[in-house]
């Protein structure tokens, strides 16, 4: 299982690179998790029996709808356990967010103003490459196929 951290700030195109990379790996035949790191508590639609169930505290709340299961848990957040559930049920996980970890991570720079500030300097360890989206859009998924191909 590959581990993959696409960080940068608000709006530097880490979702669409995300999005792509899942693709591509789909288009493989991977098995792919991805992890989003949000800053504030995801919205829930109170007005429905979903929406209701959160809110009112339940551990676990689950929607099947067809074709698709969602698991909403209300319970503190922990990476690592969550990687840890899908040690070998997956061949990639893509973790969008979580700078201050450690994984293999690439860096989206779109709204970084670059011989300003130094990765380190912001808490970054463990970048294998950085990109602007404006610029890089092919070679960020030239690089990531070349990355991939190791599983």
């Amino acid at each position: 299982m590959k581990i993959l951290q696409v960080t940068g700030f608000k709006n530097s195109g880490k979702t669409t690179t995300v999005d792509r990379m899942v693709g591509y790996l789909k288009s493989q035949g991977h098995t792919v998790a991805v992890i989003k790191h949000h800053h504030r508590d995801a919205v829930h639609d109170e007005a429905t029996d979903t929406g209701k169930f959160i809110r009112s505290g339940a551990d676990f709340t689950v929607l099947n709808t067809p074709g698709t299961v969602m698991t909403v848990e209300n319970t503190p957040p922990d990476l690592h356990a969550q990687i840890d559930r899908f040690s070998g049920q997956v061949d990639f996980i893509l973790i969008e967010g979580y700078k201050e970890e450690d994984f293999p991570k690439i860096f989206m720079e779109y709204s970084f103003k670059s011989g300003h500030t130094k990765l380190t300097n912001i808490g970054l360890r463990n970048v294998l490459k950085s990109f602007d989206i404006r610029y890089d859009e092919e070679y960020i998924m030239t690089w990531f196929k070349e990355w991939s191909k190791d599983e």
